[in-house]
C-alpha cells in the first residue's frame, strides 16, 4: 500500500467538518491577534507540493489550533493530506506551555484513506487512539499512557508555536544559546512512521530544541533532534517559520512570497 511520497507533517479535524475551525478561525472576534495563514513550497524526494497552514488563538475556547493541508502543485490542486491539533495554553510551575488536547490526520495511500484520532485525557495521564483504515493491523482503539515527564509536552506541528510561548526562542536568542527538552507527539501516527527512514515506531519522542545562531538573513536557526535525526527550523524576527529542512528525508518548506 506503501507510495514513495513522504507524509508531509499535514493536518485537518474532522469531529464536524474541517470547515469548521478554518471558519472558526477567521470569524471568531477573540482571536489573540487573528489567524496566521501561511503558504509554503513544500519539496521531497517525490516531488514538489504545496502546503497550507493556518494557525490561531481562539479565546472564547482558550484554544490554539494548528490546522495544515498539503496539496499537488499541478493545476488540480489535489488534497493528498490534511490534519489539525488543538493545545490548551497554560501554565506549569510558573511556565507558560501548550497542552496537548486533541488531533486528527487523514492521508490517502493509492487513493485509500489512512485516518487516525488521538484525544488525551489529562485526569489520567493517557491517550486514546482511534485508528481508521484499509488495513486489519490499523483499526480500532487502543489506550497509551503517558511517558514520564521529560520536559514539555508538544505536537510536532506546534513545536516552534510550543517553544515561543515557554519564552525559549526569545531568551536563548538573547542568550545567543539555549537548548529545550521536548516531548514530541506524532499526531500522524503510525502511517507517519512508515513513511520515514529509521523513524522509531512510538507516538512519543523524547527530543531537544536547540539554538544554532543566525544565517546572514537574520533568521535565527533551531535545531530538533530526536532518535538520531535532526530538523533544521529557521525563524524570522516575529517568531514565525520562515523554513524547514530535515535533510537526511530529503524534505524541505520554505516560505512563499
Amino acid at each position: 500500500m506503501r507510495t514513495n511520497f513522504l507524509i508531509r507533517l499535514l493536518i485537518c479535524f474532522q469531529i464536524s467538518s474541517c470547515g469548521f475551525f478554518s471558519r472558526a478561525l477567521r470569524k471568531d472576534k477573540t482571536l489573540s491577534g487573528g489567524a496566521i495563514v501561511t503558504t509554503f513550497n513544500l519539496v521531497d524526494k517525490s516531488g514538489k507540493f504545496e502546503l497550507r497552514r493556518e494557525s490561531g488563538y481562539i479565546k472564547s475556547k482558550n484554544q490554539y489550533i494548528t490546522k495544515r493541508q498539503i496539496f499537488s502543485y499541478n493545476s488540480d490542486r489535489k488534497l493528498l493530506e490534511k490534519s489539525i491539533v488543538i493545545s490548551t495554553p497554560g501554565s506549569v510551575k510558573g511556565v507558560n506551555v501548550m497542552r496537548p488536547s486533541i488531533s486528527q490526520y487523514t492521508v490517502w495511500f493509492e487513493k485509500k484513506k489512512y485516518f487516525t484520532e488521538m484525544e488525551i485525557s489529562p485526569k489520567d495521564k493517557s491517550m486514546l487512539i482511534k485508528l481508521n483504515s484499509p488495513e486489519k493491523q490499523w483499526q480500532g482503539e487502543s489506550r497509551l499512557k503517558f511517558p514520564p515527564m521529560t520536559g514539555v509536552y508538544c505536537y510536532f506541528s506546534q513545536v516552534i508555536e510550543c517553544a515561543n510561548l515557554t519564552g525559549f526562542l526569545d531568551e536563548a536568542t538573547k542568550r545567543q544559546a539555549g537548548s529545550m527538552k521536548i516531548l514530541v507527539i506524532w499526531a500522524g501516527y503510525p502511517y507517519f512512521q512508515e513513511q520515514y527512514l529509521n523513524m522509531p515506531n512510538e507516538v512519543f519522542s523524547n527530543a531537544s530544541l536547540e539554538y544554532d545562531g543566525k544565517n546572514s538573513n537574520g533568521e535565527r536557526r533551531f535545531t530538533l533532534k530526536f532518535s538520531g535525526q535532526s530538523i533544521f527550523y529557521f525563524i524570522d524576527n516575529k517568531n514565525n517559520l520562515s523554513k524547514m529542512f530535515w535533510v537526511s528525508q530529503g524534505l524541505s518548506i520554505t516560505k512563499k512570497h
